[in-house]
């Protein structure tokens, strides 16, 4: 099942199950938009809220994994998760809200018991950064810190620019000392070489301050991206986060975002590509590091989720719990994605 079909990245992770072979069940509680989509690509549909606990239950009955894509995953994720514990359904999402993680990653005994598999994460974010990770990881174990930057090109969906208007109220944050630490935004910057030249990315709260401690261990993680007017907007953070977090202003931006924004073409995405990269640094100064280029963030989305759901299908030697994408699929699942990986760079 692909819950949040309708929506922009669930849209083409259901085209390319469709493409595959596959027969997914297109889900959401946007009866006609779900419908709709379902008819055209010639899959079945249901139409369920999330906040009706035993609707959700009946839908996932015959459901072998669920790939959730209704954001705000902060708001959506847990009644799923529940669910799937209830039903004894596997669970992939595409968050990269930190909270999502840890919340997920707190199941892990449940998972176990009820003997199914919580990945969170499966898509851009954190697939490719996690690998990146574990591979330093292995290359400098003696490793204590470690910096990660997402360069995304191509334009934003509505849900990435909720999701990022949401992370504003929420404020920077890091792994410090293997904790989660409230920062200031945009509280550190760094020079990241990619294929187009050396840009400079700002910290930001992300995923792999989560995915990439649990898979690796390094006690002190902060996650990068570019970030436009990043000085400004550390300098008016305590301003932003005010404006932000009244309930009045959210609605009204998330309005506006819904009726403006829709996504990347296809014309857009097929021209432009992702840049990953990250450094290890170890107490005694030594560091490796490495980057990756991948497919457009949505396309890479797409083929990743697809990947995870494939080997939650088939890979019987999946072990139930909740894990990182590496932890669930194996170190190399990067390279198990179709058309994901564009280039491997040594640094």
């Amino acid at each position: 099942m692909i819950y949040g079909a309708n929506g922009y990245t669930g849209g083409l992770i259901a085209a390319a199950a469709v493409a595959s072979g596959h027969t997914p069940v297109l889900a959401g509680r946007a009866g006609e938009a779900v419908t709709r989509l379902a008819d055209r690509l010639g899959v079945p549909s249901r139409v369920v809220s999330l906040t009706d606990a035993a609707a959700l239950d009946a839908a996932l009955a015959d459901v072998s994994v669920v790939a959730h894509c209704a954001g705000p995953f902060s708001a959506t994720s847990a009644p799923m998760v529940e669910a799937c514990l209830r039903t004894g359904t596997h669970y992939v999402d595409i968050t990269g809200e930190v909270e999502v993680f840890e919340a997920i990653y707190a199941k892990h005994d449940e998972a176990v018991a009820a003997q199914v598999a919580l990945v969170p994460g499966v898509g851009f974010d954190v697939v490719p950064t996690e690998h990146l990770a574990v591979r330093l990881a292995a290359k400098l174990p003696e490793a204590t810190d470690l910096d990660i930057a997402l360069i995304s090109r191509g334009g934003f969906s509505s849900g990435t620019l909720l999701t990022a208007l949401e992370g504003v109220g929420l404020g920077g944050r890091v792994r410090s000392g293997g904790e989660l630490v409230a920062v200031p935004m945009s509280h550190r910057s760094v020079r990241v070489p990619t294929t187009r030249g050396t840009v400079v990315a700002h910290s930001v709260a992300l995923g792999d301050i989560s995915a990439a401690y649990r898979s690796t261990g390094i006690p002190n993680i902060t996650d990068f991206t570019v970030v436009p007017l990043a000085a400004a907007a550390g300098v008016a953070e305590p301003v932003l986060r005010r404006i932000l977090g009244a309930r009045p202003v959210q609605r009204a931006a998330a309005g506006a975002v819904r009726a403006l924004i829709s996504g990347p073409s296809d014309a857009r995405r097929a021209e432009t590509r992702s840049e990953l990269w990250a450094r290890a640094t170890a107490p005694d100064g030594r560091t490796a590091s490495a980057g990756l280029v991948v497919a457009n963030t949505y396309d890479f989305t797409a083929a990743s989720t697809l990947a995870a759901v494939e080997r939650l299908l088939t890979d019987a030697t999946v072990t139930p719990g909740a894990w990182t994408p590496s932890q669930a699929f194996g170190a190399d699942f990067l390279q198990a994605i179709p058309g994901g990986l564009v280039e491997n760079r040594e640094l």
